[in-house]
């Protein structure tokens, strides 16, 4: 499985959807290195997040589209521009992960089989307390 990203950030909330894009990446390519049966799946991911304030998000609706033939899910969600804008980092992680999720229901028209599916699952699940016990082991030293 490979995972890509990108967002569509106002200003205000670029911070806090980047330190969080950040720490997800990185989490995301360690745990699906680790995988088996993720790390062989021959599917893309890519993740491009929208984070707008209120009057923005006509201009920027959500926009996931599945691509079957490519084997590709582009999940763009439209995300809670307040939690990146004042939330703490575990809100910020927690809404992230929360658009990225949108694609689980796709990944079996990727191919993926149900064992994959919920691997992909409780990667996600892991995340948010992996992230941050990451980021108190880094602070320590």
């Amino acid at each position: 499985m490979n995972f890509q990203n990108s967002a569509e950030v106002f200003k205000d909330a670029y911070d806090g959807l980047r330190r969080s894009r950040i720490a997800v990446e990185s989490y995301l390519h360690r745990a699906l290195a680790r995988s088996d049966t993720l790390s062989k799946l021959p599917i893309t991911v890519r993740y491009v997040p929208i984070a707008m304030p209120d009057m923005l998000l006509p201009r920027y609706p959500a926009r996931s589209k599945l691509r079957k033939k490519e084997r590709l899910y582009d999940c763009a969600p439209q995300l809670n521009y307040r939690v990146f804008v004042s939330g703490t980092f575990e809100e910020q992680l927690r809404e992230y992960l929360r658009g990225l999720a949108d694609a689980v229901p796709h990944l079996k028209d990727l191919g993926a089989n149900d064992d994959q599916v919920k691997e992909f699952e409780n990667v996600l699940h892991r995340a948010v307390s992996e992230i941050l016990a990451s980021e108190i082991g880094q602070t320590r030293h």
